[in-house]
């Protein structure tokens, strides 16, 4: 078992690296097509829509780590059926249960490489490849840094240190400079919320700076008109899907504190959690698929087969999410449910 343990594993970790290598490479090239219609706006140009693609790759190859994994299962199964190798196998008193098993214990090194690259690689490429294409597409906003957003409105200059869902920002910082670079004032605001097309700003502490003196005023609520909307704040941000399980958990914490819908967040936390089982599912739904005359079959077409349940599984997932956040359906329930099935459908189908 320990043979057949290091060749599936091998086999498996080769083939499904290689189908990973091209669907990155395929959704790659369609995503630098349709960033290069957006070369025109701004700073952006070839080269930034070059390093935007590079950088988003970590998280295409995330998102399509169970897709790949399938079809590389499904290819490995697919070259043994042919070579009648699989059917040695099966004769030889291992059960399609065993083999389920052998499969499960080789797809670990998968499972490791995809929560790396999930965890590690993805979220910092993303966060920089969003801050890239924003601060080119927009001459407005001008720097991320650690202490929130630079932007540039006309002679004013804004930081707004935490964003929220729903057109709302916090602790907002403004600087309002004349046409010779002088401070007519500063205010700071608790928060605001963006409503028709103005932002209701409220705990407003107000600085106006005159010649000679300074005076300061505090106000509970004020009228901002900016062309600053909440559609030019989103660019900057990154979407839950792209965040680290430690993001998304602190994130979720500070929304609960503040009384916010977390609902989004918690359905890509779930999903963060379950992705490594979906990998696991996909890889070992290879083993009911691969059946039929052995030697009749095409590997192209068991390749085939195990991508076109690789793309009925994404749809499924987004379908049973986008029910759950219209819905309110619990998030556990509505992110876990397509992987359960999957899995007594496996099982089902191996039994049978």
């Amino acid at each position: 078992m320990r043979v057949i343990q290091r060749y599936l594993a091998g086999n498996l970790l080769r083939s499904s690296l290689l189908a990973l290598f091209l669907l990155v490479s395929l959704f790659s090239f369609f995503t630098l097509i349709d960033q290069l219609n957006d070369t025109v706006r701004g700073s952006y140009g070839i080269i930034e829509a070059i390093v935007y693609t590079v950088l988003i790759m970590p998280r295409i190859s995330y998102d399509l780590f169970p897709i790949a994994a399938v079809i590389g299962s499904m290819a490995v199964l697919g070259i043994l059926a042919r070579n009648s190798e699989l059917d040695v196998i099966l004769t030889s008193g291992v059960s399609r249960f065993s083999l389920s098993v052998v499969l499960i214990k080789s797809s670990l090194i998968l499972v490791v490489v995809a929560v790396l690259i999930g965890e590690v690689v993805a979220p910092v490429a993303e966060e920089r490849a969003q801050n890239l294409r924003s601060m080119a597409l927009s001459d407005n906003i001008t720097l991320k840094s650690r202490y929130g957003f630079w932007i540039r409105d006309g002679n004013s200059y804004i930081n707004i240190r935490k964003m929220l869902p729903g057109g709302r920002i916090e602790d907002i910082y403004l600087y309002e400079f004349d046409d010779d670079n002088n401070l007519l004032r500063s205010f700071h605001a608790g928060s605001a919320f963006y409503n028709n097309g103005r932002w209701q700003m409220q705990d407003i502490d107000e600085s106006l700076l005159g010649q000679d003196q300074v005076e300061s005023q505090n106000l509970d609520s004020a009228i901002w008109e900016s062309l600053i909307n909440p559609e030019i704040l989103n660019v900057v941000t990154v979407k839950p899907q792209y965040l680290s399980i430690r993001g998304l958990t602190n994130y979720i914490n500070y929304l609960k504190l503040n009384a916010q819908d977390t609902q989004a967040y918690e359905q890509a936390l779930w999903a963060k959690l379950i992705r490594p089982f979906s990998i696991v599912a996909m890889i070992v739904l290879a083993v009911p698929l691969v059946s039929g005359p052995s030697r009749t079959i095409a590997v192209g077409q068991r390749v085939f087969v195990g991508a076109l349940a690789g793309i009925i599984f994404h749809i499924c997932t987004q379908v049973s999410e986008n029910l759950g956040m219209v819905y309110h359906i619990q998030p556990w329930i509505s992110v876990t449910t397509p992987t359960v099935l999957l899995v007594l459908l496996i099982i089902y189908l191996i039994r049978k």
